[in-house]
């Protein structure tokens, strides 16, 4: 016997996103479709003719049906998720999929255990990190309360905390030839822009929802 509101996704262990079916627990969110968006723009950049990325960094990945998602167009995908339970999810997404396909899955927090990669390559960088506000539970859905805490909240003061951590790492490890699609909460367009004000060497934009909210940034250097 489920508990109210118990989400449909884990007693059928599977969703459906982007034309595939993926495997989930509850230790992963549930993807939403709003990320499908993100998914497009990543697979319009990785069929460019010109600086075309080679290697996909999925950070948070969670379920991993970012980094899955897009796997037929890179040479190697590298996921990265703090929790090893979220990782194994990942891991057994990816293998079903792309059983032949490189890709490397690691315990991380954010961008802290990313492996060396040499520095001529072109890196798409992808991300749908936790950005609620913490303990703000009254935009959320009721079924939201069985899905992982950690997949969910950001930090006390905005929920944005996490995407100004992996934005100095970014800075830190002086990536030269990357991008990053990111998503984030409905009301954090203008959060984003003034975070990104740090990094003026960074080209940053914003692309919209089905309804029209900027939720998604895009930085390219």
């Amino acid at each position: 016997m489920h508990p109210e509101n118990y989400p449909i996704e884990y007693i059928d262990w599977k969703v459906h996103f982007f034309g595939r079916d993926f495997f989930v627990t509850p230790d992963v969110l549930i993807p939403r479709l709003e990320t499908e968006i993100l998914v497009k723009r990543a697979r319009q950049i990785l069929q460019q003719k010109w600086n075309q990325p080679t290697i996909v960094v999925d950070i948070g990945c969670g379920s991993g049906i970012i980094g899955t998602s897009v796997a037929d167009l890179a040479d190697e995908v590298i996921f990265l998720d703090i929790s090893p339970a979220a990782l194994a999810v990942s891991e057994q997404n990816f293998r079903s999929h792309f059983p032949e396909k490189q890709a490397q899955f690691i315990v991380s927090d954010l961008l802290t255990s990313l492996p060396a990669i040499p520095w001529d390559s072109q890196i798409l960088l992808l991300t749908n990190l936790p950005y609620i506000k913490a303990d703000d539970w009254i935009h959320m859905s009721a079924d939201t309360v069985h899905e992982p805490r950690i997949a969910l909240f950001g930090w006390e003061l905005t929920g944005f905390e996490m995407y100004e951590r992996v934005f100095a790492q970014i800075a830190e490890l002086e990536l030269t030839h990357f991008q990053l699609l990111c998503e984030f909460g409905f009301d954090q367009r203008e959060i984003a822009e003034s975070v990104l004000k740090k990094y003026p060497q960074w080209q940053s934009s914003f692309f919209a929802d089905y309804t029209g909210i900027e939720r998604f940034g895009e930085i390219i250097i």
